[in-house]
């Protein structure tokens, strides 16, 4: 019989307390504040009202690789949107297919309707390694094939029918499915 693994909740994983930056910021400011506090990314957050969040990868796909001067560069143009939150109690599994869903790779954490924390997908693969293969799987949902083209995409992942790993899933009607699935 497998050991299983105690319930590991996000509120024993979120990083608190959240840094917050306004839209009206520049990309550089947002830049420092990262650089400063060693993290990888900052709420976008007006009044009370959290709109988005700015992360490093932003900074450089979406101004550094088009030549944008981050001293010239707003928040709200080039922000992450909008906030997808999950509760405190929810498991680490629960955050990774959130994640995947949203194709994101922090979540906000939130307990009784106010933004307490964050969790990053690094946070959750640092506890349980097996949960990018959950994470990453997104990749595959966005595959976009006609019926001539999906009996020859083999792709790996979690069967949809079954929810085990398998290194070869074909597309079954729509579904992803293990070669046990498919006979």
């Amino acid at each position: 019989m497998a050991e299983e693994r105690p319930l590991v909740r996000i509120r024993d994983l979120m990083s608190m307390p959240l840094i917050f930056i306004d839209p009206e910021a520049l990309v550089i400011e947002a830049a420092r504040l990262m650089g400063t506090r060693k993290i990888s990314s900052v709420l976008v957050r007006q009044g009370e009202e959290y709109l988005g969040l700015i992360t490093a990868r932003d900074v450089i796909s979406r101004v550094v690789c088009k030549a944008l001067d981050p001293s010239k560069t707003r928040i709200r143009d080039v922000m992450s949107h909008p906030v997808i939150t999950i509760g405190e109690q929810a498991t680490v599994e629960d955050a990774a297919r959130k994640m995947r869903d949203n194709s994101v790779r922090r979540l906000v954490v939130e307990t009784d309707h106010e933004k307490v924390g964050i969790v990053a997908e690094s946070d959750i693969v640092r506890l349980a390694p097996e949960l990018h293969f959950l994470i990453k799987e997104r990749s595959r949902l966005d595959a976009r094939l006609s019926p001539k083209e999906s009996d020859k995409v083999v792709l790996s992942g979690f069967c949809e029918e079954c929810e085990n790993y398998s290194s070869v899933l074909r597309n079954v009607n729509g579904m992803w499915v293990c070669q046990d699935c498919v006979e």
